[in-house]
């Protein structure tokens, strides 16, 4: 498994996979550029929208870099780069790394990344890779009716706030249960998490000068969980 995640080969297409991302990015954003240009939007008012777009895009990436630490120690540089620069997101590969790891006998993550073998490593990446393409394969046939049934009748239909709900329950039902009873430090880190989170959403709609906290709010509970993760750990080991 070392070999495979440090091979050069990976980081070749990886890197290529990554490049393709920016390529199909930078030709949609020029489309996008030369039809509002066509509609007669300003030139200044699309450098204001690009601005903001950049700075609304780059604050929330704060927590995906510090998700990449973590997830480094797991699945090795290279990979982890590539799940959580295109579609993959912490909490879903932590899951499955964790999953897979139990299911061939391995004890931790750090064990499997130090003994499984790279056939037991295609398996990691075959099931991260597939599992999330399932959401693709049902938007290939659903996907434009869905959206176009959701912006219409805003105030005729409830269902899309009654789906939007039941999705939430969902990812909640499927990751709560597994950080809370999985390991009490792990539980631990992630209530220590959530009271972060609370305390600054309470802070950045109650106090006018802290708003710009609510962009951060991912990133410093993600931070102030894993700095506490060295207390629980001294505390609980």
């Amino acid at each position: 498994m070392k070999e495979i995640i440090s091979s050069p080969l990976l980081l070749t297409l990886v890197a290529i996979g990554l490049l393709y991302i920016v390529g199909f990015s930078l030709v949609y954003l020029k489309k996008a550029y030369s039809r509002c240009l066509e509609m007669g939007i300003s030139k200044e008012d699309l450098k204001k929208v690009i601005k903001s777009s950049l700075v609304f895009s780059l604050v929330p990436s704060l927590s995906i870099v510090v998700g990449l630490f973590a997830l480094v120690s797991v699945l090795g540089v290279v990979w982890s780069w590539w799940r959580l620069s295109v579609i993959g997101s912490l909490s879903y590969e932590t899951l499955i790394s964790s999953s897979v790891s139990s299911a061939l006998g391995f004890a931790t993550n750090a064990e499997m990344l130090e003994s499984a073998t790279g056939r037991q490593f295609g398996v990691v990446m075959i099931l991260m890779s597939i599992g999330m393409l399932s959401g693709f394969f049902i938007l290939i046939p659903f996907g434009k009716k869905l959206s176009l049934s959701v912006n219409k009748n805003e105030n005729a239909s409830t269902w899309k706030y009654v789906l939007s709900g039941t999705f939430m329950l969902c990812l909640f039902a499927v990751y709560i249960p597994v950080l809370l009873f999985g390991d009490t430090i792990q539980a631990a880190v992630m209530l220590t998490g959530l009271v972060i989170a609370v305390l600054l959403g309470v802070l950045a709609s109650r106090i006018p000068k802290l708003k710009w906290i609510s962009d951060f709010i991912m990133a410093f509970s993600m931070i102030g969980g894993m700095i506490s993760s060295i207390l629980w750990t001294n505390l609980f080991q």
